[in-house]
Order: structure tokens, then C-alpha cells, then sequence
């Protein structure tokens, strides 16, 4: 079809002055909207993945911030005996609750918003219950690597010197 439409073009642009016609094939259509969609898959994915290492900057602030408050109550548990892996398994535990939660939420709008989608547009949209789980496994990935730094951070500290902090 494609190559039998350029030939009809080079005729058609042979045999007349001007561009007073057009020949259109489907297929070719078809495939421009496929280019067209994968553009945006492209654009989407940047966007979330731009959205996930801020996500995951801001997860580790606020990890950073807990150890820095908790800097006392890290003291006393290595005063007590603690090693510095139940530091880290301390840390890691909060971060993977913060970031899972924030999985949740994620998984709650992507839910809602092509449910409203539907009941407002009457457009039906799709929703693959495995994207859910890829995207709660991310969450909680981006939230074990944001919370790495704060929790090894936490587990280096002194205990003298952070039973003196005040």
C-alpha cells in the first residue's frame, strides 16, 4: 500500500501543476499516531521519573532530620548495646513505612483519577492491576535507596558524643 502511494503521488505530481490532490493510506495514519503515543509514553516516564527522585530527595531529608532529632535516643540505644546494623534496620524500617504509605496514596489517586475519568467523560480507561504493583515496588525501592545515607548516617554516630547532644 505505502510504496504503491508513492508511486501514485510521483504520478499525480508529474501530471499536475499544482498540488490539487491528495492520497491518503491508513496505514500510514496508523502509524503516525503510533509515534505520536509513543512521544507521550516518553514524556510521561521522564515526568515520573523526575517525580520519583524528588520523591526520594525528599524522602531522605526527612530521614535526615529524624536522625539529627533522634540523635539522643540513638546514643542511648548504643550506650545500651545496640549494634550499628539494628541502627540501620531501625531507619530502613521507618523510611520503607514512609515511602510504602507513600506507594498507597500514589496507588489511591491512580485509581480515583481514571474512575472520574469514566464516571464524568463516559471514556472508559483501563487500569492494570500490574502497573499498581510496579508502582508500589518502586516505592518502596526509591524509599530503602533514600533512606540508606540517613540510616548508615545514624548508625556512625558516636555514643558519647551523641548522648551529649542536646
Amino acid at each position: 500500500m505505502i510504496p504503491t502511494a508513492a508511486a501514485l503521488r510521483a504520478l499525480m505530481t508529474r501530471l499536475h501543476d499544482e498540488p490539487d490532490f491528495k492520497i491518503e493510506v491508513p496505514l500510514e495514519l496508523l502509524r503516525q499516531v503510533q509515534r505520536t503515543a509513543d512521544q507521550w509514553s516518553i514524556i510521561l516516564a521522564l515526568i515520573a521519573g523526575i517525580s520519583l527522585i524528588v520523591g526520594g530527595i525528599g524522602i531522605m531529608n526527612v530521614m535526615l532530620a529524624t536522625v539529627t532529632e533522634r540523635t539522643r535516643e540513638i546514643g542511648i540505644r548504643r550506650a545500651l548495646g545496640a549494634k550499628r546494623h539494628h541502627i540501620v534496620s531501625q531507619f530502613l524500617v521507618e523510611t520503607v513505612v514512609l515511602s510504602c504509605f507513600g506507594g498507597v496514596m500514589g496507588i489511591a489517586g491512580g485509581w480515583a483519577v481514571p474512575a472520574l475519568v469514566t464516571h464524568y467523560t463516559k471514556q472508559v480507561t483501563i487500569l492494570q492491576p500490574s502497573f499498581a504493583i510496579l508502582a508500589f515496588c518502586i516505592s518502596a525501592g526509591v524509599g530503602i535507596l533514600a533512606g540508606l545515607y540517613p540510616a548508615w548516617r545514624a548508625a556512625q554516630m558516636d555514643p558519647v558524643e551523641a548522648l551529649r547532644h542536646e
